[in-house]
């Protein structure tokens, strides 16, 4: 039995949607030092995120890559951009409880309405320094992971 002391914590998943190797590297590195607990996966583009969401191949294995909690979906990729892929995560019920944060670098105000209309949940303006997003991320895990 258990004791109130208990210090386990349960880890929480964020779906990183960036197609940019460098900048999926620095969130990963942000994410680890802001908050440990957290896992991020990645996907590397639209398709491949809802591959990962509906757990089609390669993501069929739910203890190797677990549903997450949090995604955070970049809005300019190849393949399927992430306007599109927020609309369709929007159209699914089992999606429409998973908060969907948009880093950008974009500075088209037009984009963040756009994407707010969709459903995101908030946004992540991309800085280069490793310190200030890693403050950035701690704040969005701590209100969308509460």
């Amino acid at each position: 039995m258990l004791g109130n002391s208990c210090s386990c914590r349960v880890r929480r998943t964020v779906l990183l949607v960036e197609d940019n190797a460098d900048h999926a590297l620095l969130v990963q590195l942000a994410a680890g030092r802001a908050a440990p607990e957290v896992e991020v996966r990645i996907a590397r583009d639209g398709l491949d995120a809802l591959a990962y969401l509906d757990g089609k191949e390669p993501y069929a294995d739910r203890s190797a890559y677990p549903f997450p909690d949090l995604v955070l979906l970049d809005l300019v990729m190849p393949r399927l951009d992430g306007f599109a892929v927020l609309e369709r995560l929007r159209g699914r019920e089992e999606m429409r409880r998973v908060p969907v944060v948009v880093p950008t670098s974009s500075v088209n105000p037009n984009d963040v309405q756009h994407a707010l209309r969709l459903g995101a949940a908030g946004f992540l303006t991309k800085p280069a320094d490793l310190a200030r997003l890693g403050e950035q991320l701690r704040e969005i895990l701590a209100r969308c992971l509460a």
